[in-house]
């Protein structure tokens, strides 16, 4: 009886361990069979899609509200590390501003707020500046702008144009700051950003006489640094003005003779390291080309670059400011001669005047200059007939 129910127990144990091995291979096959077939990955498809905003809180235009914070709402959680910033601060502007923002992350929301207080009976924009990411890293290539008055309406005035670096013939685009106060009154700063063709636009504004400063701001700290270009406009706004910001920087050391190079044995070229004035040229009496000796080899002309022909330059609607110019020698320069090149009284843009030199060493063998061009003789009419 024991040997019959131990045998029985036996086959049983056989028989559970040949189910367990069936029920593997099967689930084994049809995970095979699932790589296998061709259709949608697990998850469904990959998202390639920036964080779309469903909603802002305030409502746009509205008045006669003091929020808490002005909040975006956004169809998927978003990246507290945004990929046009340093920080999710970075990408938002409130207007007019009394410092950084505070930024708080909520996944799917982002809050923001003055850093101090709201201001009465004033209209605020807000601006989300492009970058923006969602967890994948799909990034927001468009800004969003919301507004909204704590008083009883919001001004209708406005300011637009567009801020160009002057001496690089070139629109700052995303990156630009523009700013603009009341005239006597540095605690209402209104702000905005260049977007990616360099235009601008301050908007909620009341007329009135205005300050407005534009400035490369290459560091993202929202204020001005010593070798960031700029320069203010002032204006007076009763409905809208187009204004154009031509920035630069501002040295006040004036410009330095940076380098000298011989494109021939006639002909020098001097480059400074900012730019120079367009209102007061450098004459030939400015420029001296010593030799060793102290003799001088006299300079013929001084000419600034021919004038810039690109479409970036003809947006700029004025002249270039010159960086660099051309003289002609009385005298061929010698080769392997070490000349001392002064300049006098060069003005940059700002008005600074400095003098300058440079020691320059004539290269072994210098290209002879181009024969200057003759006009073909134009050949006499006939004679007229005689008459007789």
């Amino acid at each position: 009886m024991d040997s019959a129910q131990g045998a029985a127990r036996g086959k049983g144990l056989i028989t559970l361990r040949n189910m367990m091995r069936a029920v593997t291979f099967a689930a084994v096959a049809a995970l095979t069979i699932a790589c296998a077939s061709p259709g949608m990955p697990p998850g469904g498809p990959a998202d390639t899609e920036a964080p779309q905003i469903v909603k802002i809180v305030p409502d746009s235009a509205k008045t006669g509200t003091s929020p808490k914070e002005v909040i975006f709402r956004f169809n998927e959680v978003v990246s507290e590390r945004p990929a046009g910033a340093t920080s999710l601060a970075g990408l938002f502007l409130i207007s007019p501003t009394d410092g950084q923002p505070r930024v708080d992350w909520h996944r799917d929301e982002i809050s923001v707020r003055p850093r101090r207080r709201w201001r009465a009976n004033t209209a605020y924009t807000i601006t989300l500046l492009p970058g923006l990411a969602d967890l994948r890293g799909n990034a927001r290539n468009t800004g969003a702008v919301t507004m909204f008055s704590t008083g009883a309406a919001i001004p209708s005035s406005r300011i637009s144009g567009v801020l160009f670096n002057w001496p690089d013939a070139r629109t700052i685009n995303r990156g630009g700051l523009v700013q603009a106060w009341p005239r006597g009154d540095t605690t209402l700063v209104y702000v905005t950003a260049t977007d990616s063709s360099g235009a601008y636009t301050l908007g909620t504004l009341s007329p009135g006489d205005y300050v407005i400063r534009g400035l490369s701001d290459d560091n993202n700290n929202r204020g001005l640094d010593r070798r960031e270009s700029w320069d203010t406009v002032s204006i007076t706004l009763r409905d809208t003005a187009k204004v154009d910001i031509y920035s630069f920087v501002h040295d006040s050391l004036g410009a330095r003779l940076q380098s000298a190079t011989l494109r021939d044995s006639v002909t020098m070229e001097l480059s400074f390291d900012n730019a120079l004035s367009i209102t007061q040229p450098i004459t030939v009496q400015q420029v001296r080309v010593l030799a060793p000796d102290s003799s001088d080899l006299g300079v013929l002309s001084v000419t600034p670059p021919p004038p810039d022909t690109t479409a970036a330059a003809r947006r700029l609607g004025r002249p270039v400011p010159p960086r660099t110019l051309t003289i002609k020698l009385s005298r061929p320069a010698q080769p392997k001669i070490v000349y001392r090149i002064r300049v006098t009284g060069v003005q940059n843009l700002i008005g600074i005047t400095r003098n300058g030199e440079f020691r320059l060493t004539a290269p072994a063998t210098l290209p002879v200059p181009p024969a200057p061009r003759v006009a073909p003789p134009v050949a006499a009419p006939p004679a007229a007939p005689i008459r007789r």
